[in-house]
């Protein structure tokens, strides 16, 4: 199994995982008015696997561009990332049908909405954790050190949406599972880089 697909699918358990944790209500319901249903767990697993694989798939394919196209690539990233994995927690969530949800992005009229939206919607999430492995953390042997990035990528990136349901606890419980098992999937059978 490819790197890649390792870490597209810890952050698909990860998803599954934190998507359960809100479906049981644990460590407490995220609103007191949802209704979640047990399909939020699998349209976790595809929110957590996209925004691992655009993450690192980013990563990888531009580790060797310029340092200012590596930056550069994380805004449309972090804009494409939350758009895309919001689609399945948008439908089964919020009760949106498909076209809604494929539209969600863009159906707001300020331009400004359009712009922020998707980061705000977990795509700083896949952002951070894309520049953290295109600074650092495809450089580094340690396990630890990428568990570290993956977990402060998550965390700081889903933030502002967990402050705004007033669980801003949550970012730090569901970074942590995102983030260790991100980082496991990255970590496991790693190659030591070739020294020219």
């Amino acid at each position: 199994m490819s790197r890649l697909a390792r870490v597209t699918l810890g952050g698909a358990l990860a998803g599954a995982v934190n998507a359960w944790l809100c479906y049981a209500g644990i460590p407490e319901p995220v609103d007191l008015h949802s209704d979640f249903k047990w399909h939020l767990i699998p349209a976790g697993a595809l929110h957590g696997g996209a925004l691992a694989w655009f993450a690192f798939g980013a990563a990888m394919m531009l580790s060797t561009r310029p340092t200012g196209v590596r930056l550069a690539a994380a805004i449309p990233l972090g804009w494409l990332s939350g758009y895309a994995s919001w689609i399945p927690l948008n439908r089964s969530a919020f009760n949106e049908s498909w076209w809604e949800s494929l539209i969600w992005a863009i159906e707001p009229q300020d331009w400004t909405e359009i712009g922020l939206n998707p980061f705000v919607f977990f795509g700083f999430v896949a952002a951070l954790h894309y520049l953290w492995l295109t600074t650092h953390g495809l450089k580094s042997e340690r396990l630890w050190v990428g568990v570290a990035g993956a977990c402060a990528a998550a965390s700081l990136g889903s933030l502002w949406w967990w402050v705004n349901w007033e669980r801003w606890y949550f970012s730090l419980i569901h970074g942590s599972v995102w983030g260790v098992l991100v980082a496991l999937g990255a970590g496991v059978g790693r190659v030591k880089p070739k020294v020219a």
